[in-house]
């Protein structure tokens, strides 16, 4: 008998594990490459720096990290202000508790976005086609070749993790709708609070196709009631990343946004071929570049588009049958025809009417929601009622792997790079200049081309710099001024630096075409510190999410003490 109940505790157990370990396996092919020691390279090859420039902010208690000292060539940048947050935040998260190395932590977030991917996958497309059509979807959307070109070739990791949490924020909106409950509602609202911190021109890209997707199922269900619901998690949500979005939105007058639109960054020099899309097997890690030459992969993959030719007659028979979820089929279809043919040069139409579209920069960035329209269509097989509908999910299932497995491995790796040549010598200051036209604050006339001087210097009088020390959000030196003086710091302006001379503030003055901070000093000795402090939209914005979390986390507990409380039936009904 003590066997015999042994035996079905085992198999509940694997029951209840084992298709999550089977959806485990499917996916381990596709982050093979991101386990051990190694690293390799790739277009955006900032990630190390990144974590390097947010670890620096967390031990000065910079946070939210906004200032990273060592960028455009040491002169500095506030590229967390504007650029990606929460996969960096995370990453270090997962540095500080386990003592990974900054490469080890940079992999760990790429197999994340991954693994993220293919789970939201299977769980969104679960809702809809069962448990087979949820496995399919999950590698059709993992094995997409557009998903290796963002990790193993650019190294896109923001838009990578975007790619990662679409699936979850449309799951939580649809069970929102459907049926809302306390955990639904926070999580969507942790969904949009991690898109909104992660990557903004997806964001953008997204917006449209998630609203529709939201109206859709108010529509079908006659829910609108559940309206209140949907705005209370996204102002959570908007309330949870305002630290950055507040900030990234309102302050991009203090920058140079017209580098984030011109020369190689202008979409209509980014415009992909039929051929590209549907024909062309090219795996290699070149640059995009005008006209079809390209060097990198802009497939849509097979078996995906050939999807197109079982799943359109499966949507109209399901309209002829009037079974129920027709309509959703056909709309993904129709948006995945729709996000591929943005990437394709006879829909620059579109891209002149829509003016906000240019700072998308690379029209087949569009690739992404189309891997994840169709992969979700696809999805549409497990619910097919005939004999051969298994047959028909691992034959899919194979040609995914056979036709895209050989994406995922990246061209160009080593087992033997450590952190140490990556933050030092010429490796280091490559990564400095990596990106130095993004945010360049408004100012700086020529933007540097050579690394900063590692202390101030005395441009007018003559003296001595004694014990300059630099950090994320604050420096400090000891002046001799042998007459009346003036200082330059190898650091660009950017509102708030604040200045104190003997620990009076002094007016911030810059100087050159670099638009650094100058210093004016008398003759004697002197104390200079300088701090880097918060604009009011920072501080407005820092206590917005920070009260944000407090009331979520109060709302929490209150709930758990007092289930059906008057504010409980307010928010659930």
């Amino acid at each position: 008998m003590r066997r015999l109940t042994e035996i079905v505790e085992s198999y509940k157990k694997i029951k209840k594990f084992g298709p999550w370990i089977f959806l485990l396996f499917l996916l381990l092919p596709s982050f093979w490459w991101l386990l051990g020691s190694g690293y390799f390279i790739m277009h955006d090859d900032l990630q190390v720096m990144r974590l390097f420039q947010m670890e620096k902010c967390i031990r000065d208690l910079q946070i939210p990290c906004r200032w990273s000292p060592d960028m455009v060539y040491g002169y500095g940048q506030a590229m967390f202000n504007f650029y990606s947050a929460f996969p960096y935040y995370l990453g270090i998260i997962y540095k500080l508790l386990l003592g990974a190395t900054y490469i080890g932590s940079t992999k760990f977030l790429f197999a994340f976005s991954l693994i993220g991917a293919g789970v939201g996958m299977y769980l969104l497309a679960k809702e809809f086609w069962g448990y087979w059509g949820g496995i399919i979807a999950a590698v059709l959307y993992t094995y997409a070749p557009y998903h290796a070109v963002d990790i193993y070739v650019r190294g896109a990791l923001a838009e990578s993790f975007a790619l990662g949490i679409l699936p979850f924020v449309w799951l939580f909106i649809y069970k929102v709708i459907i049926k809302p409950s306390y955990q639904t509602i926070f999580l969507l609202a942790f969904s949009l609070f991690v898109l909104f911190t992660t990557h903004n021109i997806s964001m953008l890209i997204y917006a449209p196709f998630t609203v529709f997707w939201l109206f859709y199922w108010l529509k079908i269900t006659k829910n609108f009631k559940r309206m209140k619901q949907l705005v209370i998690s996204g102002v959570l949500g908007f309330g949870l990343a305002a630290f950055f979005i507040l900030p990234a939105i309102l302050e991009q007058n203090l920058v140079e946004t017209k580098y984030l639109i011109t020369d190689y960054s202008e979409y209509s020099a980014h415009f992909v071929s039929l051929y590209q899309l549907f024909i062309s097997r090219l795996w290699d890690d070149g640059g995009s570049i005008f006209g079809t030459n390209d060097g990198m992969s802009f497939a849509v993959g097979l078996p995906h588009y050939l999807l197109i030719f079982i799943l359109t007659p499966l949507a109209i028979w399901w309209y002829l049958r009037k079974k129920k979820l027709w309509s959703l089929l056909i709309i993904l279809l129709v948006f995945f025809v729709f996000s591929t043919f943005l990437a394709h040069q006879r829909s620059v139409f579109i891209w002149k009417v829509i003016p906000m579209m240019k700072f998308i920069q690379f029209p087949w960035r569009f690739l992404g929601p189309s891997m994840f329209f169709i992969s979700f269509a696809g999805g549409a097989i497990g619910k097919i009622n005939f004999v051969f509908k298994t047959p028909l999910v691992i034959i899919v299932t194979i040609l995914t792997f056979l036709f895209n497995g050989k994406y995922f491995t990246p061209l160009r790796y080593s087992r033997l790079v450590i952190d140490s040549e990556k933050l030092s010598g010429l490796a280091f200051e490559l990564q400095q200049k990596g990106g130095y036209l993004d945010y360049l604050p408004k100012g700086v006339k020529v933007p540097p081309q050579a690394t900063a001087p590692f202390s101030p210097r005395f441009i007018k009088g003559k003296g001595e710099i004694k014990e300059y020390e630099k950090k994320t959000n604050k420096f400090g030196f000891n002046a001799s001024a042998y007459e009346n003086s003036e200082i330059v710091l190898p650091i660009i302006y950017f509102p708030r630096w604040e200045i104190f001379v003997d620990g009076l503030r002094q007016e911030i003055m810059t100087d050159g075409a670099h638009n650094v901070i100058k210093i004016d000093l008398k003759k004697g000795e002197h104390e200079v510190v300088g701090k880097f402090k918060n604009t009011p939209v920072r501080s407005f914005a820092n206590f917005l999410s920070f009260i944000t979390f407090i009331l979520l986390i109060s709302y929490y507990f209150c709930q758990k003490v007092i289930k059906r409380s008057a504010f409980s039936n307010f928010i659930l009904k």
